[in-house]
């Protein structure tokens, strides 16, 4: 849902009087898990009780060389096998290293055929300790084996821009733009033995030019087989969808860009950049944890104005700053039931990137320009 149906929907809902202060011989709400409303928005607030110091983070590896066997050029989708080695997708290869983060070796080469790649997406590691590989550039699906061969490949419809497994590895959920009359405007796709089961989502217009952009989402599955699903780029509403794609409920944070970014008018005090959401597990607990990147308050120190070539004047980043400067990595932990903020975690500096299982994130780091590491943080919460 678009930030503007967003605030429409919250509008109905406050001249209904759906959305209000609770009164004292309120009746409780219902428990979010037995809600279908396929309207609702429950507004997430902090708690009165948010703890800002249970959670805490301590790196315990860095992998990545600076040159060599072991260098990465990206990192932005890794998994760790139940040996403790990690696989980076790297385009046409996916580099290992093991659990003390040493180089072991490479998986594949650029190419068409079996086990080569163009853009290799690492997403999941089975109870079989095999390695679950999406190729977007030659729209292929492949499991490896831990020793490296290929144990078996299938076709892709489309390109995919993110996935999520529901159990084991038999079933996905696909983050696509995939236009057919079936599937038309949905940018969720249940997906199994090779064919699309079911399509789900929200809507996007298929004659919007930036259709296949807007229809990118940061989400997760559970153990119960629902989806959490976030629009990629500067909303934090989350919403949910049970395993036949029905939409369960919603969960908004109203203030998390204010202004909001308008990406059409320069960027200005009035229109700063949008703090986005980067990544969604859901704990043991049914407790939700966001990770976004979080605009710092000092962000307009690193910028200047500068002159285009159309004479338009620009803020630019500062000589010797990238654009990741301004952001720092957060942590949420949500109450679903209560649909507050229990605990949160600040981190200055740290790009935070994706949840490592129940205990771990990472994050990238440079040595110089063009020099990607990845650190390791152990995560520990105690509520």
């Amino acid at each position: 849902m678009s930030t503007s149906r967003s605030l429409a929907v919250l509008t109905i809902l406050l001249a209904s009087g759906v959305v209000a202060c609770a009164q004292p011989d309120e009746p409780p709400r219902a428990h979010w898990t037995d809600v279908t409303d396929s309207t609702e928005v429950r507004l997430i607030r902090e708690s009165e009780s948010l703890c800002e110091d249970c959670i805490t983070l301590e790196r315990v590896l860095v992998m990545g060389d600076t040159i060599g066997d072991g260098y990465l050029r990206e990192a932005m989708h890794m998994v760790r096998d139940s040996a403790g080695n990690y696989w980076f997708g790297q385009y046409e290869a996916v580099k290992v290293f093991d659990a003390a983060g040493e180089y072991v070796g490479e998986v594949g080469r650029a190419g068409e055929g079996p086990l080569e790649w163009d853009y290799a997406m690492p997403v999941h590691t089975d109870a079989a300790g095999r390695v679950h590989v999406f190729d977007l550039g030659n729209y292929r699906y492949s499991v490896v084996g831990p020793d490296f061969t290929l144990v078996e490949e299938e076709r892709l419809l489309d390109h995919v821009h993110d996935v999520h497994a529901l159990g084991d590895g038999e079933r996905w959920v696909l983050n696509m733009w995939h236009p057919t009359p079936d599937a038309i405007g949905s940018p969720l796709h249940v997906w199994e033995g090779g064919e699309i089961v079911r399509s789900f989502g929200d809507f996007v217009d298929p004659a919007n030019p930036r259709a296949d952009t807007d229809a990118w989402r940061i989400f997760t599955t559970d153990a119960a087989h629902r989806t959490f699903s976030a629009e990629q780029y500067g909303s934090y509403e989350i919403e949910v969808w049970n395993e036949a794609g029905r939409r369960i409920t919603g969960f908004l944070e109203p203030e998390f860009n204010d202004p909001p970014h308008d990406p059409e008018a320069p960027l200005s005090a009035d229109n700063p950049p949008a703090s986005t959401i980067r990544a969604l597990r859901v704990d043991s607990e049914d407790r939700l944890w966001v990770l976004s990147w979080q605009l710092r308050d000092d962000w307009l120190d690193m910028m200047e104005e500068r002159r285009g070539p159309d004479g338009r004047i620009t803020l630019e980043m500062k000589p010797g700053l990238a654009i990741m400067d301004r952001i720092d990595g957060q942590i949420d932990v949500i109450d679903l039931t209560a649909a507050t903020v229990i605990a949160r975690a600040r981190m200055e500096g740290v790009v935070l990137v994706d949840f490592l299982g129940e205990d771990a994130l990472w994050a990238g780091e440079y040595a110089g320009a063009g020099h990607l590491r990845v650190g390791i943080w152990e995560i520990d919460f105690t509520p």
